[in-house]
């Protein structure tokens, strides 16, 4: 699935989030395209089980890509011939991670700092590959740092299929807001599809991203935290259909229960109930006993603690009444 026709809403690598569960319901939802969170070129080309357990998909996520990092063209090469021998649709290079560990190891933003190598790096899996291959960038090291000016047209060149921009530095981090303006001036720059990616949390805020950049598709990350519904209400905005109405309180549960059913079900009680909990906590924020809700689950052991916790929902809402 190429970027140059339709608008199409691709769901974030996001690291710690973006596993096969989260990706299923990102595709369920309306999400094009998902990715992998960031996984080492390194670990995966030393046959390393916790990296390659991060490749892990399903045959019902395609198209799927899988997103890399590290700091060494070798590396990279080799773990790109890898991930395409295990059938994933797309590879898609870290530019951009903000992630301390990630810098030391000379990997993510760090490269921003160094132009060649950033492109290097990214030619390295374009050059040994058939799939299509992408990159994810920040504008620069710090605010007044440039260095996309130079890096989005030379991407182009080596014949990357598309970029995504986030447009905040590394040292914004996720602070403040995103400059939109910066994706207008990348679409400029380049001759392949730019990915806009950076405060999106609704469908008009996606329709409002594309009209006022011009940018191919839209990425979003961190709003479909606790939030699938976020995925089928921007493609029914870039389809110019009518927008899906919030989820009820009870739909937002019942969502999050079947969700924590399903990291359960593929990572075994002990380790599912560990990752539930952050997921529980943003399904759940905003609803009346949130508070309440977190406090239960960040201390539950089991799956019953969890439904239970959860179900405190129904007693605040009771209350309120």
């Amino acid at each position: 699935m190429m970027l140059t026709s339709d608008k199409l809403v691709l769901a974030a690598p996001l690291a710690g989030v973006s596993d096969t569960v989260f990706r299923k319901w990102a595709r369920r939802f309306g999400a094009n395209i998902v990715f992998t969170g960031m996984v080492s070129a390194e670990g995966i080309r030393r046959r390393d089980e916790k990296s390659l357990s991060l490749l892990y998909y399903e045959e019902d996520e395609h198209p799927v890509g899988a997103q890399l990092f590290d700091s060494s063209p070798e590396a990279i090469a080799e773990a790109s011939k890898i991930v395409e021998a295990m059938g994933f649709d797309f590879i898609d290079i870290n530019l951009g991670c903000p992630a301390r560990k990630v810098i030391s190891r000379g990997a993510g933003a760090s490269l921003l700092r160094e132009p060649d190598k950033a492109v290097n790096l990214v030619k390295a899996a374009r050059d040994v590959v058939d799939i299509p291959v992408s990159a994810k960038i920040r504008t620069g090291w710090e605010n007044t740092d440039l260095s996309y000016r130079e890096i989005v047209p030379r991407l182009s060149e080596i014949g990357v299929d598309f970029i995504t921009v986030h447009p905040r530095s590394r040292n914004e981090m996720f602070s403040g807001h995103s400059n939109w303006d910066i994706i207008k001036e990348t679409v400029a720059l380049s001759d392949v599809p730019i990915v806009g990616n950076g405060d999106i949390y609704c469908g008009e805020d996606a329709l409002r991203l594309i009209d006022l950049t011009g940018c191919s598709s839209v990425m979003i990350g961190r709003g479909s935290l606790g939030n699938p519904w976020i995925f089928s209400k921007v493609a029914a905005a870039l389809a110019g259909e009518d927008i899906p109405k919030e989820p009820s309180e009870d739909e937002r549960i019942e969502v999050c229960a079947e969700y924590v059913s399903d990291l359960i079900s593929y990572y075994g009680e002990r380790r599912g109930v560990r990752i539930s909990r952050k997921h529980v906590a943003w399904f759940t924020r905003g609803l009346p006993g949130c508070k309440a809700i977190r406090i239960a689950v960040f201390s539950a052991e089991s799956a019953d603690e969890i439904y239970r916790a959860l179900g405190l929902r129904k007693v605040f809402s009771y209350a309120n009444t």
